[in-house]
């Protein structure tokens, strides 16, 4: 077994060093007094799983030695004087599941890198940042579980924490599209089926074209015809393109029609599926049963349908109503000229069985409970 040596620096400039076997699964320099630390060597320690820099003076880290470390499951930092850090050096770090930065001096966290599966504790005063893919993918309530927010006092502050959302069609001052797309595939890369939905309308939100964000589809289908040579216009452009082929598609399938902006498409080339869009979201409704059991009215397949949406928001129901508040949808919809179809049953459950993805329903579920910011 190979031995490493982990060096590091007092305040006062004395070199120190630890030497441990690149076999061992925890690697502990804590309480050190330790100002700066090369961890040059770690990069050798395939096994390590536990990486703990705790109660020290670090003022800077650079974490891309651990960038080879892909078994680490837990790196603490907790009580240094880090004023930054950059945690994209992880990003390949997939067994990765908990970072304690609190107790620092940070200003600014950019979790994109480790957004999706790694709890995250720090100070309630740090200024939380992602990419605007990752907008839509977790709950307030799954954000406080993810990120653990703790006061100057140490006592914890039970709240999501306010997090700045990178767009991307704002990124160019600072990245071309080949790093870009870069941050695109890292999160990609980690994401569940379920959580397609909200990163396509996330990723067409922050590339500034919200106006077709209601595709349901495989997020990876809008970037295959891209590549890293392209200019952030072109890339954009055959997104655009590739999404309204995507979106024919799936309108010609029956899909779903919620979140497309008539109005602005009719300014751009995805204008010529506007008809398709206004046939099929009468077909929609026609064929969205709301089923009635009793007093109660099942709206789950209503909310699913580009009118439902509209009026049932407007309206403040949630995903049932009474039959007073189904009178009150019948005038809704019939000054539309649209009427709404129910079916009275003895045994109801609430259930859609149309063709937007689990995905896409969960979004629009959380989106109607006040989810999301």
């Amino acid at each position: 077994m190979e031995e490493i040596t982990i060096k590091y620096w007092s305040p006062h400039g004395k070199q120190e060093e630890t030497k441990f076997q690149s076999g061992h699964s925890k690697i502990d320099l804590v309480m050190r007094a330790a100002k700066r630390v090369d961890l040059s060597d770690i990069s050798k320690c395939s096994k390590l799983k536990k990486l703990d820099l705790s109660r020290n003076m670090l003022e800077e880290l650079d974490l891309s030695p651990i960038s080879g470390c892909t078994s680490i499951q837990e790196i603490n930092l907790q009580s240094n004087h880090l004023t930054t850090l950059n945690l994209w050096a992880l990003k390949e770090c997939i067994e990765l599941r908990y970072v304690d930065v609190s107790e620092n001096l940070l200003h600014g966290l950019d979790l994109t890198p480790i957004f999706l599966e790694t709890r995250v504790r720090m100070d309630s005063s740090v200024v939380v940042s992602a990419d605007n893919m990752l907008r839509y993918v977790f709950t307030k309530e799954e954000l406080v579980k993810q990120f653990q927010l703790f006061r100057p006092d140490g006592a914890p502050w039970t709240v999501p924490p306010v997090v700045i959302w990178n767009m991307y069609n704002e990124m160019t001052k600072r990245f071309d599209w080949s790093e870009l797309k870069e941050r695109i595939d890292c999160v990609l890369q980690r994401m569940s089926k379920d959580q397609w939905y909200g990163a396509q309308r996330g990723l067409l939100h922050g590339l500034g074209i919200p106006e077709i964000a209601g595709i349901d589809c495989d997020p990876h289908m809008l970037l295959e015809l891209t590549d890293d040579k392209l200019s952030f216009e072109d890339a954009r452009q055959a997104i655009f393109d590739r999404a309204i082929q995507i979106l024919e598609w799936q309108l010609n399938d029956d899909g779903p029609t919620l979140f497309l902006d008539i109005e602005k498409m009719r300014k751009t080339s995805a204008s010529k599926l506007i008809p398709l869009i206004v046939e099929q979201r009468k077909h929609e409704l026609e064929n969205s049963i709301i089923l009635v059991k009793g007093s109660t009215v099942f709206l789950r397949p209503l909310w699913l349908t580009h009118y439902g949406f509209k009026i049932l928001l407007a309206t403040g129901m949630g995903l049932t109503t009474d039959l007073e508040g189904l009178d009150r949808l019948r005038k809704s919809f019939g000054e539309l000229d649209l009427e709404l179809a129910t079916q009275k049953v003895t045994v109801a459950k609430d259930t859609y069985e149309g063709k937007a993805s689990r995905g896409m329903q969960r979004h629009v579920f959380d989106l109607i409970r006040g989810s999301f910011d």
